[in-house]
């Protein structure tokens, strides 16, 4: 098996059914359409326009868009970015710089863990389920940083207002700085709560990365915006400005025009989407969910006994049908993700129809092998 999740995403690019990577390629609404066909209008603009001017009208327009006002005070610190893994990446290098450890939820994209470790960070893994009802003193490292997702992929796990009072009091005392990746936000109301309001009431240091790469299918036009605290002891501005100048003035007002969509409508539309090809994927593949909560765009199935992930990845792939093995989830244990797989729900209702139907119909012959 290839190294990480984005290798196995990169060949569902090629041909077939994909079902693999998140990012979204359903097709614009008639609004989004519009937005498009000016284009050229945005490009003429936002070159007359100071940069960090568009910079800021964007970010209030998508972050309030999201319900998180307190984003936008002054006391908040934050940059614009090319994408969430260019923020993750800055986050890995400033933890180096200031000797501190990681601990992480498993499970998650991987590549969140890759980034971090590549500079030389040992993780620790925290499971999602403790983060969610454990003892935080039991995996909270003093003097450390603790990095959650919420919502979380591949589950769908969301840390509701109550619990993030309890991890941000739990942070503070172990002098902790606490990382959120947000990037899945705007696709669940559960997580619109002002999340900033609530980090704002503790003596903690905290960061978070916002994102609009999984909610409008602008083929990677995005931008990821990262926030933190004032005083926070990570070097977060040195780290970026030794990877950037600025997110593109003309990508920026694209976001700022869908969050205003999304804002009217978008985002009703966006859910409302997903969960109709979530139901029409659990209608399709005769399996259970994994994760039955989940209303990100991603669904997760657990896999018969005697059949495992990556094995029916490979076969699914020579028959044109790209999804992703849960095994690269789980970074630390992977055997714990050996019965799941993950399809994409971002796309047109008749490919997510015809890539569950191909699953099934693979399954189903599988049975009668064993069944015989």
């Amino acid at each position: 098996m290839p190294d990480n999740i984005t290798d196995l995403e990169v060949k569902a690019l090629v041909d077939g059914v994909n079902l693999s990577d998140g990012h979204p390629r359903m097709s614009l609404s008639s609004t989004q359409s519009e937005i498009v066909a000016g284009f050229p209008e945005v490009f003429a603009q936002t070159r007359k326009l100071p940069v960090d001017v568009v910079e800021k009208s964007a970010r209030n327009a998508f972050l309030s868009s999201i319900g998180q006002h307190s984003a936008l005070a002054d006391d908040v610190t934050f940059r614009s970015c090319y994408s969430s893994s260019t923020a993750i990446d800055m986050i890995g290098k400033a933890i180096r710089l200031a000797d501190r450890q990681v601990a992480m939820v498993e499970p998650t994209f991987d590549n969140l863990h890759d980034l971090l470790a590549g500079h030389g960070l040992a993780i620790h893994s925290v499971a999602e389920s403790e983060l969610a009802g454990g003892t935080l003193e039991d995996v909270i490292p003093a003097h450390g940083v603790l990095f959650t997702v919420s919502p979380n992929n591949p589950t769908g796990a969301v840390i509701d207002a109550d619990r993030l009072h309890q991890i941000a009091a739990a942070c503070a005392d172990r002098d902790t700085v606490l990382v959120i990746d947000s990037c899945f936000r705007a696709q669940d109301l559960r997580a619109q709560y002002d999340m900033y309001a609530v980090l704002g009431q503790y003596d903690l240091d905290w960061a978070t990365i916002e994102d609009t790469g999984k909610l409008w299918p602008l083929q990677e036009l995005k931008a990821g915006f990262l926030n933190w605290n004032l005083g926070n002891p990570l070097p977060l501005a040195r780290m970026y400005s030794d990877h950037m100048l600025s997110a593109s003035p003309f990508i920026l007002r694209i976001v700022e025009l869908f969050a205003e969509d999304g804002r009217h409508g978008g985002y009703d539309r966006l859910r409302g989407g997903i969960q109709s090809n979530r139901t029409l994927a659990r209608d399709h593949i005769n399996l259970a969910p994994a994760y039955p909560e989940s209303r990100i765009s991603v669904d997760t199935f657990r896999l018969p006994e005697g059949v495992e992930a990556s094995a029916l990845y490979t076969e699914l792939g020579e028959i044109g049908v790209h999804v992703l093995p849960g095994e690269l989830f789980y970074w630390a244990q992977p055997k714990l993700g050996t019965d799941l797989i993950r399809i994409s729900l971002a796309r047109d209702p008749e490919a997510v129809v015809t890539g569950c139907q191909r699953v099934d119909q693979h399954l189903e012959a599988w049975r009668r092998v064993v069944i015989r």
